[in-house]
């Protein structure tokens, strides 16, 4: 996305620095505290540091906290992308989970992800309104306001836009706060239960992850991961895909549907284990929905 990103604004792709991860997949604080000192030293301007809350593939949350101060002491902005891990904020017991994402410039969170909105609804979230209001002013005559304080949709590429926002309020009307937290830990607690069931049938959990998302390496003897998907999918009982972690392909399964029950995940351990054949005790299909 930020190769897309640099390109779009004109800086270019070699303007982007890939920094290297853990054995975990997280952001590697001391290599990104190593590479914002190499690119000064050689004359090149840090000017944003981005750290990651739920990797799409993982679920990794990168170590904001250090990785702000890095920013911070480079001169540079600091920004959060918490496309899908950001709804961990509605739930008090979770929302340890994202320490350091107030230390943040900028935070961006998609509530067609995990806050379950309609396509498409992102928020962009920054402390300084004053960045806003000088990158989006434009004088013209025929704009009756044009104060970004007091009409946001000034604030943006363009100004004329859908009530977007609407879909996001409807949903807080609806399920509330509490609503919001309770749809996050029952994913989570399905996620607990699926990592148990793989690990009891000998599969190994290969990402240590705070979201409702699991990766999982096959036992030995199984057909590859990228094979047991495709006869997952194919058998209609649940919605799975690959993803690489740590350099190898794995099975990737995400909870974020607030209808995904214990039956269901059940029946995907089952599908799994019998490599795409319908579970006795299936019942009618039911799906796990992943959204990436």
């Amino acid at each position: 996305a930020w190769f897309k990103i640099a390109h779009q604004t004109g800086i270019g792709r070699s303007a982007v620095r890939l920094v290297p991860t853990d054995a975990d997949g997280r952001m590697d604080a001391q290599a990104l505290q190593q590479a914002l000192r190499d690119d000064m030293a050689h004359g090149s301007r840090p000017v944003m540091v981005v750290a990651t809350a739920g990797t799409t593939g993982a679920g990794m949350i990168d170590p904001l906290r250090a990785c702000a101060q890095a920013a911070h002491e480079a001169g540079a902005w600091f920004h959060v992308d918490a496309a899908w891990g950001g709804a961990l904020i509605c739930s008090d017991r979770l929302r340890a989970c994202l320490d350091g994402i107030e230390a943040a410039d900028s935070v961006t969170i998609d509530a067609h992800k995990w806050f379950a909105t309609t396509m498409g609804c992102g928020m962009f979230l920054t402390r300084h309104e004053h960045v806003l209001a000088d990158t989006f002013r434009v004088e013209t005559g025929y704009m009756h306001s044009n104060n970004p304080g007091l009409d946001p949709y000034v604030t943006s590429v363009q100004w004329s836009r859908r009530f977007l926002g609407l879909r996001l309020f409807l949903s807080l009307a609806a399920a509330g706060w509490d609503g919001y937290a309770s749809h996050v830990e029952h994913a989570i607690a399905l996620a607990e239960h699926l990592r148990a069931r793989l690990a009891a049938d000998g599969w190994r959990i290969v990402n240590e992850s705070p979201l409702a998302v699991v990766c999982a390496e096959p036992p030995d003897g199984y057909p590859p991961a990228r094979l047991i998907v495709r006869e997952v999918v194919a058998s209609g009982h649940a919605w799975i895909s690959t993803t690489v972690f740590g350099g190898r392909d794995v099975v990737r399964m995400c909870i974020t549907n607030g209808r995904t029950t214990v039956n269901d995940v059940n029946v995907l351990v089952d599908t799994l284990q019998g490599n795409g054949r319908r579970p006795q005790h299936a019942g009618r299909d039911r799906q796990m929905h992943h959204q990436a």
